[in-house]
């Protein structure tokens, strides 16, 4: 069997990145850069103030105090959104608001609680430092500047950069398409009843959800029921309307496993037997270019090998360069078993406090249990054939 890192790396190696589209910045959240983007102008693009105040020279200010305060001449009142007129001289000041810009001669600005004016004179009770207070031309980002790398995830922090740069547009790579079937007769679809043997179709709604959350544009493709040529036709529509082809059920080395032999029809199909639990069997491969993941029909299988192997690729597809999720430590509120050759990535609660975590399982840990999904929060990560017993440590990771 291979390794979960092998399995994924073999599948990363041949994962296809989208093309590139150019979107409104309105539109582009979530959304991956497609080229780097460097600064066309300063930000800010002028010196100005970081708060309401007085526009001074510090050496006009200088040891004060509220019993000996500094009393200056106010030369003109400066709004954000307009250029001051006149110059600071010595013995002077200029009333100036938040964002204004600076004019020449102040070298600091002296916040407005800490002032008293009347009339034409402003007295001013505590001293400041040349340069206080006082926003530079480029601080932010200075021209030129590469601002945001290719490969950059646009989140609304980048959508406000965009903006600041006078960016209305900017190329991004497609988000990817992915069609979702669920296989099989024992499925039943919502709402109705179920009959001796039926099962409810649970997995396509939490892949569905899946693939929303690790950034693609799920579609819909219902269920393929075990008909060979029926099957066929429903991969190849999925195919031929998506990017990728998530199916879920009949992954596993069964002689008569139909979704196996229409796979196979399909296009270059891996199936693969990975030293994981759960999610042993799996299929993946190319068709027309394009990702097909055979997912098991477990339901604790199909949502952790999503997220151990559907999702980083779908992130690659989107142009991401961080494709896995951080991975820490985390101590054992419990003692814990695996007897299985494989490792077992097992449903856990992780808490952290004073920035330790611990973590303690859901419960019951079978492929079919669902529920210990729903308690959980993470992932641990237990090697093949071991007991690790409370107080000692393991690898984590948080989900969804």
């Amino acid at each position: 069997m291979l390794s979960v890192k092998e399995a994924r790396q073999q599948m990363l190696n041949t994962i296809p990145v989208l093309p590139t589209e150019t979107r409104g910045i309105l539109n582009c959240t979530g959304y991956v850069l497609a080229e780097g983007l460097h600064a066309a102008e300063n930000i800010p693009p002028f010196d100005n103030s970081a708060m309401d105040g007085y526009a001074v020279r510090a050496a006009d200010v200088k040891d004060i105090s509220k019993d000996n305060p500094a009393v200056l001449s106010v030369a003109e009142m400066i709004a954000a959104g307009y250029a001051p007129t006149k110059q600071v001289e010595a013995g002077q000041a200029a009333r100036i608001m938040t964002g204004a810009m600076m004019p020449e001669g102040a070298d600091a600005v002296v916040m407005q609680e800490v002032t008293e004016q009347e009339g034409n004179t402003v007295k001013i009770f505590e001293s400041v430092e040349d340069s206080e207070n006082v926003r530079f031309t480029g601080e932010s980002v200075k021209e030129g500047t590469l601002v945001m790398g290719k490969g950059k995830h646009l989140r609304p922090p980048e959508i406000s950069m965009l903006a600041s740069l006078n960016c209305a547009e900017v190329s991004v790579h497609r988000k990817p398409t992915v069609a979702i079937v669920s296989t099989g007769d024992e499925l039943t679809p919502l709402g109705e009843s179920l009959e001796p043997g039926k099962i409810r179709d649970s997995n396509r709604y939490g892949l569905y959800a899946q693939v929303e959350e690790a950034g693609g544009i799920p579609i819909d493709m219902g269920i393929a029921r075990d008909d060979e040529a029926e099957t066929e036709r429903i991969f190849r529509a999925a195919l031929a309307e998506a990017d990728a082809l998530i199916t879920s059920g009949g992954v596993s080395v069964g002689e008569h496993d139909i979704v196996k032999s229409v796979l196979e029809k399909l296009g270059k199909i891996n199936f693969w037997r990975v030293a994981m639990k759960p999610g042993k069997p799996q299929a993946y491969g190319i068709a027309d270019g394009k990702p097909i993941f055979g997912l098991p029909g477990n339901p604790v299988s199909s949502l952790v090998v999503f997220e151990l192997f559907v999702r980083p690729a779908l992130l690659k597809m989107a142009g991401h360069i961080d494709l896995l999720r951080p991975t820490f430590k985390a101590t054992l509120a419990e003692s814990v078993t695996n007897r299985d050759g494989r490792v077992n990535y097992m449903r856990a609660i992780l808490r952290e406090s004073d920035g330790q975590y611990t973590a303690e399982t859901t419960g019951p840990q079978g492929s079919g249990i669902l529920h210990s999904l729903v308690l959980a929060n993470g992932l641990i990560t237990v090697p093949a054939g071991v007991t690790l017993r409370a107080g000692e440590t393991v690898d984590a990771q948080f989900l969804f």
